[in-house]
């Protein structure tokens, strides 16, 4: 895949919005083309998160530590980034990633989206406010779960 195929993606998420495409061939260039087959973990729940990765081809599942085993969070195919938050703070991985297929995927290093962010400030305080609205969104979500959960203890 080429380098303007990989500013294509990147383009297209939500973090990078904000981005030129100077920007973008910058972190672009830095991230490196990992392949991986079905059945290999691309990380573990817990273990230090110090790049995200750009799932190019091929679909990854996502699960958490249970009692009983792995419980399952779901599918992700091209053109989800996996460890968002990596890019830009340090962090762990909140779920394992195992190849459910062959998958070609660019390991994107916390460095060169620090880079970015350091030499641009106006592009840090969009990603800021991207970041701040998600937390906002999540919060959001939290509560209504909340509220979800206090109602069943409610007397009927």
């Amino acid at each position: 895949m080429s380098l303007d195929a990989d500013v294509a993606i990147l383009r297209e998420l939500p973090l990078f919005a904000a981005f030129t495409d100077d920007q973008l061939r910058l972190v672009a260039f830095s991230a490196e083309p990992i392949q991986i087959m079905p059945g290999a973990v691309l990380f573990e729940e817990g273990a230090p998160a110090v790049s995200g990765f750009l799932l190019v081809t091929g679909r990854i599942g996502l699960s958490v530590k249970g009692e009983d085993g792995p419980i399952d969070k779901g599918t992700v195919g091209p053109g989800t980034l996996l460890g968002e938050l990596a890019l830009v703070c340090h962090t762990v991985r909140p779920v394992t990633a195992e190849a459910l297929e062959s998958c070609s995927l660019r390991s994107i290093p916390r460095r060169a989206v620090r880079r970015v962010l350091t030499e641009y400030p106006d592009v840090a305080i969009a990603m800021r406010h991207h970041l701040a609205e998600r937390l906002q969104l999540m919060t959001g979500e939290f509560e209504q779960a909340r509220h979800a959960l206090l109602a069943l203890d409610e007397p009927r």
